[in-house]
């Protein structure tokens, strides 16, 4: 090392010379693309929600090991759905190595962006952006309608209702918020359309018995908070008291 290395050292120390690192890498999106200049690339896709700080370092062994594999250009980038701001590096800068990849940041775009795609798949991720000049409810409100309009058939629709609910656990409290209170109304006006909330309806008034009505209420009451509406809800759906709707879905609540 001295000699033919020509190293100037000062202090030498032993170090584990086994650098077996087996780890199996499953990147998130992998295409084999070309494009209309007929230029033929990898494009490599990872999302990621949390920001890490060894990024640069995972994206450069994924360019790694698709280098040697399919011996073509690779086009890496990471989109970001989390709303911190992003802290990771993008590059690696050593004097015998050179990287870098691309983060796009998903609260950057225009939520309108996502909406003008036909695909509900697509306008799903409009709950991430950006909403711009919209105010809260007004963007939620758009993206529910929009994605409502896209999907074809019930079935579809709560698909994607479901995954705007897991998308938007990423956004602040305040968006949460706002809605699930949007999805409750909404799926509360769906379930009055129900033979089950018509049922307990039309027995209280059939019978004209408070004990009917009572019941049609009970039956009510529990259908929709296991649909997901909140007491307040529920409380404006049937015309009692916030108390009186605990009282009727205390039995839920205990499990029986």
């Amino acid at each position: 090392m001295k000699g033919v290395l020509n190293l100037d050292i000062s202090e030498s120390r032993e170090i584990p010379d086994d650098l077996q690192y087996t780890k199996e890498r499953k990147p998130d999106v992998l295409k084999r693309i070309t494009d209309r200049n007929n230029r033929t690339f990898i494009c490599h896709i990872e999302w990621q929600s949390q920001n890490d700080k060894n990024m640069a370092y995972r994206m450069a062994e994924y360019a790694v090991m698709l280098y040697r594999k399919y011996r073509i250009p690779v086009k890496q980038y990471v989109i970001f759905m989390g709303q911190d701001a992003v802290t990771m590096k993008t590059t690696i800068k050593h004097k015998n190595l050179r990287f870098w990849y691309k983060i796009i940041p998903l609260k950057e775009i225009d939520y309108k962006f996502f909406l003008q795609s036909e695909d509900p798949e697509v306008k799903v991720f409009a709950i991430l952006a950006n909403f711009g000049n919209d105010d809260t409810e007004t963007a939620l409100d758009r993206i529910l309608n929009e994605v409502s309009t896209a999907s074809d058939g019930d079935l579809a629709k709560e698909k994607h209702n479901n995954q705007l609910r897991v998308l938007v656990q990423l956004r602040n409290d305040n968006v949460k918020h706002k809605f699930k209170h949007m999805i409750s109304t909404r799926t509360f006006f769906k379930v009055k359309d129900d033979a089950f909330y018509q049922i307990g309806k039309e027995e209280g008034i059939a019978e004209g018995k408070v004990e009917g009505k009572v019941e049609g209420k009970v039956e009510t009451a529990i259908r929709l908070k296991e649909l997901g509406c909140d007491v307040e809800l529920i409380s404006k759906g049937l015309n009692i008291s916030i108390a009186e709707v605990e009282q009727l879905i205390e039995p839920l609540q205990m499990g029986i």
